[in-house]
């Protein structure tokens, strides 16, 4: 019999969150565990725009669990006007073992200023 654990906090941005800048990057990751299983992974942010922005996209890549390559997978959109913002879709996806899932900068931030709050949760 497998047992299951619940879903725990793997990867979070600091307290003060995350600047976007003027380039793009890994914000945070986690590698699931390699042990042949189905890992599932529940991305949580929210996006604080001080300043209308100019680019700033910021996705979530992993690895579905045939092995498919699911890359920028954008789940803030770029150029928002101010505001607090939550994600532009679900985050809630079942992963490959052994495989990174990350939260990336898709879009440099040419304009404006905005702040990334974000956590992977994960079994």
């Amino acid at each position: 019999m497998v047992n299951y654990t619940g879903l725990a906090l793997r990867a979070a941005t600091p307290a003060a969150g995350y600047a976007l800048v003027n380039g793009t990057g890994t914000i945070i990751s986690w590698t699931a565990p390699n042990d042949g299983q189905l890992h599932r992974v529940l991305f949580f942010g929210t996006l604080h725009v001080t300043s209308s922005e100019t680019g700033g996209a910021v996705n979530v890549n992993f690895t579905s669990p045939d092995g498919i390559s699911n890359a920028n997978q954008a789940v803030f959109s770029a150029s928002h006007g101010g505001g607090v913002f939550g994600p532009d879709k679900a985050g809630l996806v079942v992963v490959e073992a052994g495989t990174v899932v990350s939260v990336q900068q898709g879009s440099a931030l040419t304009g404006g200023a905005s702040t990334l709050w974000a956590e992977l949760w994960g079994s």
